[in-house]
């Protein structure tokens, strides 16, 4: 469901460090998520300022590049956040696009999408009880047309996703129970790619999608996470080896979060390392981040795609190496 996946794209929340600021911090960002040192190479920009009286929750407003509000939430850190409570995106015409609920980072209880009309799309549900992944807990209350008529109601019905920029539908699909059900379409117009899924009970059972050459490609996973070879752990041990740890901290733990871009190529780039070890060891790691092999790419409805990664690792003391994928 490709509407999900954009979720997981704007929301996916990764590990973050517990900071304190006594001043508000400001930071400049790419629409990609990619950090910039200056507000003229910006699309938008990021206001984190100190919690209010009695809370422990920093303030995170983005901004467009012409004032308007972007996001407005809360955060448990700074950089980067780990939202919780409300948080409310918005379109650059102002109007609301999302209004989701956070416990810990995570997506909790109800959700709304909205058209750049101000008209309501989508009501969505989280369970928070559950390991499973995003898709498989959240559940599809009520879907609206452009116009307000109702295309889902009570978990039932008929989702439909539309492209906002040719407001043509990019995705659409029966559902049952608040779960895809039947077959769903779907294209990508830019790659001229249109692909057909079959979902049971919510279950993804098989696709396939025809590229603009008329190439078919028939998968039975419909998405997969960039790969190294010899997983994560392996691409933690290969960046360590590219400095020597200093002495004077060789009896701590630092836990450091390398995030990136794996292209449909499998070549990284934007690479970001936030971590506290040493300025200069931190510029290595960034730049070791930039210089890593090819990585098996995201494969998204049979075809390789662009997709963030990030690795967390503990730097100077033996410990296991996570991972949390944004695609």
């Amino acid at each position: 469901m490709k509407f999900l996946l954009t979720l997981c794209c704007l929301f996916t929340v990764v590990f973050g460090f517990a900071q304190k600021s006594k001043t508000q911090q400001v930071f400049y960002f790419k629409n990609n998520g990619q950090k910039v040192p200056t507000v003229d190479s910006a699309d938008y920009i990021r206001a984190i300022n100190i919690p209010d009286s009695g809370s422990t929750l920093f303030g995170v407003v983005d901004y467009y590049r012409n004032g308007k509000p972007k996001l407005m939430g809360k955060s448990s850190t700074i950089d980067p956040p780990v939202f919780e409570g409300q948080c409310v995106t918005f379109y650059g015409n102002g109007k609301r696009e999302s209004v989701f609920n956070y416990s810990e980072g995570t997506l909790s209880g109800s959700g709304y999408l909205f058209y750049p009309n101000g008209k309501l799309h989508a009501g969505l549900e989280y369970d928070t009880t559950s390991t499973k992944t995003l898709e498989e807990r959240v559940r599809i209350v009520s879907c609206y047309d452009t116009t307000g008529t109702a295309t889902t109601t009570d978990g039932n019905g008929r989702y439909i996703d539309y492209n906002i920029f040719t407001n043509t539908i990019s995705e659409e699909g029966a559902v049952k129970n608040g779960k895809p059900d039947g077959e769903w379409h779907g294209n990508y117009p830019t790659d001229k790619v249109t692909y057909t899924d079959t979902y049971r009970d919510g279950k993804f059972i098989s696709g396939y999608c025809i590229t603009a050459n008329g190439t078919r490609y028939n998968y039975t996973s419909r998405q997969q996470s960039p790969q190294f070879k010899g997983g994560d752990a392996a691409f933690a041990a290969l960046i360590k080896k590219k400095f020597k740890y200093p002495a004077t901290l060789k009896n701590k733990s630092t836990l450091g979060v390398m995030s990136f871009v794996v292209d449909k190529t499998g070549k990284v780039s934007q690479g970001r390392f936030l971590g506290n070890i040493t300025p200069e060891i931190n510029k290595i790691i960034t730049a070791a981040i930039n210089a890593s092999p090819n990585w098996t790419p995201s494969i998204q409805n049979g075809l390789p795609v662009s997709s963030s990664w990030i690795v967390t690792t503990t730097f100077g003391a033996a410990a296991p190496t996570k991972n949390q994928g944004k695609k």
